[in-house]
């Protein structure tokens, strides 16, 4: 769970809050404040789950009512936080900190390269066109033999370079700023099987 707030130490009329999911969530958080803004964005509580996915899914449709916009829910009442913790606490998670996730962000990020869409290309063991859904449009993208993303007549190799570099560079014409890393958002076309992280 992440807020805006003013670099600057000003009251910052804005109580909504976001929930999202990240392998990385220190490295979110400074993707976030990328921009010389005097509204930055931080971490509130971060939580260690078995299937993050779903605990998103979950908490985005029991506060759906409550959703400004994407990821952002309001909290007008300022009770989101703890509603938030004792959600998390009743499924089981493990609550941590971003200090604690920074100790451990060096050994995430000095990962040479991202070998999952290699392992699937072995066990494809031809070029596959996948699907992936954007904005409730499907697009297809060839993982090819060498466990690359092809789309556009241009190499990936991670999902979220495909989603941001590739797709959404394609439909929108600017580079995207976010998204996941995430197989399961792929659909092999011909036997309509879901990928799984």
């Amino acid at each position: 769970m992440g807020e805006h707030y003013d670099v600057l130490g000003r009251e910052l009329n804005i109580s909504d809050k976001k929930i999202g999911k990240s392998i990385t969530p220190v490295t979110r958080e400074y993707s976030l404040n990328r921009t010389k803004s005097p509204v930055g964005y931080r971490i509130i509580d971060v939580y260690k789950v078995d299937d993050m996915d779903r605990v998103e899914r979950m908490l985005h449709n029991i506060l759906d009512g409550r959703r400004t916009h994407g990821e952002w829910f309001k909290d007008e009442e300022d009770t989101l936080t703890s509603e938030f913790n004792s959600f998390m606490i009743t499924y089981g998670a493990t609550r941590t900190s971003t200090q604690e996730l920074s100790k451990e962000a060096p050994t995430l990020m000095e990962r040479e390269v991202d070998t999952r869409l290699k392992d699937l290309a072995i066990r494809f063991g031809v070029d596959t066109i996948l699907i992936r859904k954007y904005k409730g449009v499907d697009y297809e993208v060839l993982l090819n033999t060498d466990g690359y993303l092809v789309f556009n007549n241009q190499k990936f190799d991670t999902p979220n370079k495909f989603y941001n570099r590739g797709l959404v560079k394609y439909v929108t014409g600017v580079n995207g700023i976010s998204g996941t890393n995430q197989l399961s958002q792929f659909i092999v076309k011909d036997t309509g099987e879901r990928l799984r992280d």
